[in-house]
């Protein structure tokens, strides 16, 4: 485990364990959703990274430049494939310091087609955590990309959250994006959302211009939550009765590959041999 500090500021990252932060506190107040001491579980940390692709392609199916490819299932007995390689793999330590760290990962071709390296950038600040995720495409022909960020927020009683979005995708049981309908269908973001008293959400919200803010009454904490530029989409998941939630800063929607609509408004991008991709996530913190 790696260690980061800065004032009040602590995370923690696992390098081994998906690059993911199984801890970040503030004050000693829980930021992210802290991980149970000892688990191995990506899926129980904090947070992870979404690389080379975000949530879901359909069946395993994409569709790219005039060609099909099959991507293996990465989820149990789940139908579709989801978040790419990097949340499962072990990343390597490239630098280090008191409040930062970078760390790196390494595809081969192989379940993925195309061969990339992804980077993150963690750095404290004097008011919270920045992170940087990008990807490089070391194939000698175009690589879909989309990024993301997968951090878990605790659920508490008053959690609330605000974001401004333009819609909402309906999605089947299989969280396959169907229709594009308005925002307020399931919650109201715009004008705030109490986490506990949401019905079940897993839905990507398109039009997101970059920031939301999460309240923490209950710990007495606020948290803003930024997107760079090319995160346009806020993929919300709020499963009933969980003691957590996401709120998850996205370069595109879920099969943003095989969708008709055309890329900018999918977030579908190629990215050319040699070429690289990044995107922001940052986590500013204060007390209410």
């Amino acid at each position: 485990m790696i260690a980061l500090a800065h004032g009040e500021l602590e995370v923690d990252l696992l390098p081994e364990i998906g690059g993911s932060i199984p801890r970040f506190t503030f004050e000693g107040r829980d930021v992210l959703r802290r991980a149970p001491k000892g688990t191995a579980d990506v899926r129980e940390m904090g947070s992870f990274p979404l690389v080379p692709y975000a949530n879901r392609i359909e069946n395993g199916l994409l569709r790219f430049q005039g060609r099909e490819y099959r991507i293996p299932r990465n989820f149990g007995d789940h139908p579709h494939p989801l978040h790419g390689q990097g949340w499962q793999s072990a990343w390597r330590v490239v630098s280090l310091s008191r409040d930062q760290a970078t760390l790196a990962f390494d595809h081969e071709a192989g379940e993925w087609p195309w061969a990339y390296s992804a980077e993150q950038v963690f750095a404290l600040t004097d008011t919270g955590l920045g992170v940087r995720l990008s990807v490089r495409n070391r194939d000698v022909r175009p690589m879909p990309t989309t990024l993301g960020f997968h951090p878990y927020y605790p659920r508490l009683p008053q959690t609330r959250i605000t974001a401004s979005v333009s819609g909402m995708w309906l999605a089947d049981e299989t969280m396959i994006p169907t229709e594009l309908v308005e925002a307020t269908r399931f919650i109201d973001l715009g004008h705030g959302t109490q986490v506990s008293k949401a019905p079940f959400v897993d839905n990507s919200f398109p039009g997101w211009r970059g920031a939301a803010r999460i309240d923490q009454p209950d710990s007495g904490i606020s948290v803003s939550l930024e997107g760079s530029e090319d995160c346009t989409v806020l993929h919300c998941f709020m499963p009933v009765g969980e003691s957590f939630f996401c709120a998850e800063p996205v370069s595109a929607m879920p099969n943003a590959f095989n969708r008709p609509e055309p890329a900018r408004e999918t977030g579908a991008r190629a990215l050319a041999p040699g070429e690289t991709f990044a995107i922001e996530m940052r986590l500013g913190v204060r007390r209410l």
